[in-house]
């Protein structure tokens, strides 16, 4: 599969409705779910220790690992981060997927 920054290009989502605004939910997409768990099996990853810097930056950690600020999801999904503050503290480790 070629790989593009936007998901949206890559995966196919579901339409959902959320209080009366339609809405595509990626993460329903069954490509998209083979796709990550492809991505996240623990032999394709690194494990990186958060900086000061890029504590609570997932766009910043994603820029130094991929060279794009726009692969943030990929360290989101992969570190099951919900927020980026609490999820994403300096000093803690995280696994930064090799795509």
């Amino acid at each position: 599969m070629a790989f593009s920054n936007d998901r949206a290009r890559i995966f196919r989502g579901t339409e959902v409705s959320h209080r009366g605004k339609t809405l595509t939910d990626i993460g329903r997409s069954k490509k998209y779910r083979r796709y990550i768990n492809q991505v996240f099996d623990a032999s394709n990853s690194k494990i990186a220790i958060i900086s000061n810097e890029f504590a609570g930056r997932p766009d910043l950690i994603a820029y130094a690992a991929y060279g794009t600020e726009l692969l943030w999801w990929l360290i989101v999904e992969a570190n099951s981060v919900f927020d980026y503050e609490e999820d994403l503290k300096a000093g803690k480790q995280i696994l930064i997927p090799q795509i």
